[in-house]
């Protein structure tokens, strides 16, 4: 049953790629107060479940494998996770991130609107959305993996897991979608490539629930990979996103949002059943 409720979490959480559907019809303001929300609270849920959930789960599996491996492993798998989300982000999402630039100044999600003003058809498709797509597939992979692995550990602990994802995942989205707009997709084609990238995710459950059935140790070295690919997301990719805020007034509100966030994540560890 755990299974079923991680293959169904991961295909909720790969139709938020169709959040552009919605997203194209908000002004910019009110999209940028709904992305200001988002990215404070997901910063939160993805620090606190590195911390409170994935690190802390991996080390309690450490303790049924009886000793096989020490607590070193398990330290140097977080290591291993924190170090292979940095050579995604810098090989792979460095078009991601060039597909943002403008005039040498980075801007967040402004290519939505720009994206908007080509025609149906689209121009020619630009190599970065081509590889934006290939990066938001291996990133969708990865979270296929994580929120299995976080199932078959259990229920609690998958759902802990799923909102992180999910909350991390829906700023993101809106992005992605921006990107294959400004690189010459139509909005159709890029709602439904969006899509097909997200359910990339699926390929990664089955690729867990093959490896776990097989290899004893594979859930304790994922938990602690994701663990550290987790503090990566919130530490370098999400927490700057909030640093960037200058205004006194909305950095007090996006640092209880990201209170909030982490509050919520330690108060679910705790109610939710952990195995």
């Amino acid at each position: 049953m755990e299974i079923l409720y991680g293959f169904i979490a991961i295909f909720l959480i790969g139709c938020l790629s169709l959040v552009g559907i919605f997203m194209i019809s908000f002004r910019e303001k009110t999209l940028d107060n709904i992305l200001f929300i988002l990215v404070a609270f997901a910063t939160g849920t993805i620090l606190a479940t590195a911390l409170f959930d994935l690190i802390p789960e991996s080390l309690h599996h450490l303790e049924e494998l009886g000793g096989v491996l020490s607590e070193y492993w398990v330290f140097g798998f977080i290591l291993l996770g924190y170090v292979a989300f940095f050579i995604v982000e810098r090989f792979i999402y460095w078009f991601h991130g060039h597909a943002h630039q403008k005039e040498n100044e980075y801007v967040c999600y402004d290519t939505i609107t720009e994206g908007l003003d080509r025609t149906e058809k689209g121009p020619k498709i630009r190599n970065f959305a081509l590889l934006n797509l290939i990066g938001d597939g291996l990133h969708n992979f990865l979270d296929g993996v994580i929120i299995i692995v976080a199932f078959l550990t259990g229920i609690g602990n998958g759902i802990v897991i799923t909102l992180a994802v999910l909350f991390h995942e829906l700023p993101q989205e809106v992005g992605d979608f921006g990107i294959l707009l400004y690189g010459g997709f139509s909005k159709r084609r890029a709602l439904f490539f969006n899509f097909l990238s997200a359910m990339v995710a699926l390929l990664g459950g089955l690729f867990a629930l093959f490896l776990s059935g097989i290899l004893e140790t594979f859930n304790l070295f994922f938990l602690a990979f994701s663990g550290g690919g987790f503090l990566y997301l919130a530490s370098t990719e999400l927490m700057p996103e909030i640093l960037k805020q200058k205004n006194f007034k909305k950095s007090v509100i996006q640092a209880l949002i990201f209170i909030a966030g982490i509050l919520l994540i330690i108060i679910l560890v705790y109610v939710l059943p952990h195995e």
